[in-house]
């Protein structure tokens, strides 16, 4: 076995510490800091129900996952089947006409309308107009 100096020892201590710290900066997500999000500069991907727009999904000072995005549901489309998860999540009417779906009970709503959806609550939307329908999605996951 071989025998190395102190100062060897901790010059490869030091080194992995600094590689570690970059290989954990590296895996985390950048922090988002105080932003805005224009329109007409969100990229609208086409989908098989609509279209949907990213907006973040980002930790911030105060959440583990603050994500956002815009969905378009074609007439007579569901956003998927009920379902639940343990982030709430608010959802604003943009344009058209919703129905969701809230532990069974539906409930109809029009542009300006805002959804809460809690935690582990079974829901969905889908468009129960003539046109397409959009909305915002805004759900968070807290620090622990």
């Amino acid at each position: 076995m071989r025998n190395f100096s102190a100062a060897t020892v901790g010059a490869v201590a030091l080194g992995a510490a600094i590689a570690g710290a970059g290989t954990a900066l590296v895996a985390q997500k950048q922090t988002q800091k105080s932003t805005t999000f224009e329109w007409t500069k969100l990229k609208e991907e086409p989908t098989a129900i609509g279209s949907h727009r990213t907006v973040m999904n980002a930790p911030t000072l105060t959440l583990d996952m603050l994500e956002m995005h815009i969905t378009t549901l074609n007439p007579g489309a569901v956003s998927h089947p009920p379902h639940q998860h343990p982030e709430e999540e608010i959802l604003i009417v943009r344009e058209g006409q919703v129905a969701t779906l809230q532990n069974g009970v539906e409930t109809r709503l029009g542009p300006g309308s805002i959804i809460f959806h809690s935690a582990n609550d079974l829901h969905n939307i889908r468009n129960v107009g003539t046109t397409p329908a959009t909305y915002h999605v805004i759900q968070w996951r807290v620090r622990k």
